[in-house]
């Protein structure tokens, strides 16, 4: 390897080459301690799911198959969300390979279990980076693929419940009118509609574009350079990738629900649109509430309410636990499998660090 590459050239790759013992063996603690956080964090939410599962008595008649497909499903739906991720940085001035943005996006999913979600953002950020891409815009690209696809969580539970046939009954007391008979999904849908508007709001490209502008005044690095070229096409894109995200998720449900009590119990393809719209209300819900890791007993709670009027009150509940552990499983198995050896940094590189950013 030649290392005549000019003073421009030697400033850009040669402290990788000269990168002190000490601060070698500092960034593998920090990766360390970060993976050590993450499992924790997995494990306790795991472990807690499981006891409230355990501590449901349901008869219940497993189909392992139906459980493997819902987890691979899941998968699907993510992997929509990982596909605008990279066309977010396709639009900025550091795009990276596509694999290398799909493995940053699954992978980083384990973050959210750590109270705060903050994590999400630095592991795929730090991960973006290692391939190319700027830190700043990495984690700009974060916030607006979640927002987005938020946006789109909320117009689909809209939908999915206004085609949800007629809605049950909700029994509420107030105290100037007494005990009032209120359509179940009519109100669950104006609720879901509500935050939609307000994610896509947020996500137009002039209002985010101004929001993040005054965010990013404090933070050293971070500035209009670092934005992503965003606009109302890719807006577009990511709502229909968004929304297909939706659809893959609602069936994931599905799935798990098949896989616990036998087909004929239910019409599964009738009750798809308020399946869906459950799942994509109970995850917003659970994303506006953010200090909870995962969104635990947010989501679980809107999802055990909303799926009652389908499945049962008891179902509904083993249902929306089941879900958590298959979801956690495939998130595991697919960060297992896409941390193998067979994946390397392009900054390790010294030859590729000097087409890197700045």
């Amino acid at each position: 390897m030649s290392f005549d590459r000019g003073a421009a050239g030697s400033e850009r790759w040669f402290p990788l080459m000269v990168r002190p013992r000490w601060k070698r063996r500092l960034i593998v603690l920090v990766k360390a301690a970060v993976a050590l956080l993450v499992l924790w964090g997995v494990g306790r939410h795991v472990l807690r799911t499981w006891h409230d599962l355990r501590h449901h008595e349901m008869a219940i008649e497993p189909r392992p198959i139906y459980i493997v497909l819902s987890g691979l499903v899941y998968l699907a739906g993510l992997s929509c969300c990982a596909f605008f991720y990279e066309d977010i940085l396709k639009a900025s001035p550091t795009p990276i390979p596509a694999l290398s943005a799909y493995r940053a996006y699954l992978v980083s999913h384990l973050g959210k279990y750590v109270p705060g979600k903050a994590m999400v953002v630095v592991m795929r950020a730090g991960m973006s980076a290692a391939h190319g891409a700027r830190a700043a815009t990495a984690a700009i690209a974060t916030f607006y693929e979640t927002l987005v696809m938020m946006a789109a969580g909320g117009l689909i539970a809209a939908l999915g419940f206004a085609l949800g046939g007629p809605s049950p009954s909700m029994t509420v007391t107030l105290p100037a009118l007494g005990r009032l008979e209120l359509p179940f999904y009519h109100l669950a849908g104006l609720f879901a509609l509500g935050l939609g508007l307000a994610f896509l709001v947020v996500v137009l490209p002039p209002c985010f574009r101004r929001l993040l502008l005054v965010v990013s005044l404090p933070l050293p690095g971070v500035g209009p350079e670092a934005l992503p070229r965003l606009s109302a096409r890719l807006l577009g894109r990511g709502l229909r990738r968004g929304g297909e995200s939706w659809l893959f998720l609602g069936l994931s449900q599905i799935l798990v629900v098949r896989g616990l009590v036998p087909a004929g119990r239910f019409e599964f393809l009738s009750v798809l649109p308020v399946v869906i719209a459950s799942v994509a209300l109970a995850t917003v819900a659970s994303f506006v509430v953010a200090v909870l890791p995962g969104g635990l007993g947010v989501r679980e709670g809107v999802l055990m309410v909303a799926l009652g009027p389908v499945f049962g009150q008891d179902l509904a509940v083993v249902a929306a636990l089941a879900l958590r552990l298959v979801w956690v499983a495939a998130e595991l198995l697919a960060a297992a499998v896409l941390s193998g050896p067979w994946f390397h940094s392009r900054a390790a590189d010294p030859s590729e660090a000097s087409s890197g950013p700045a």
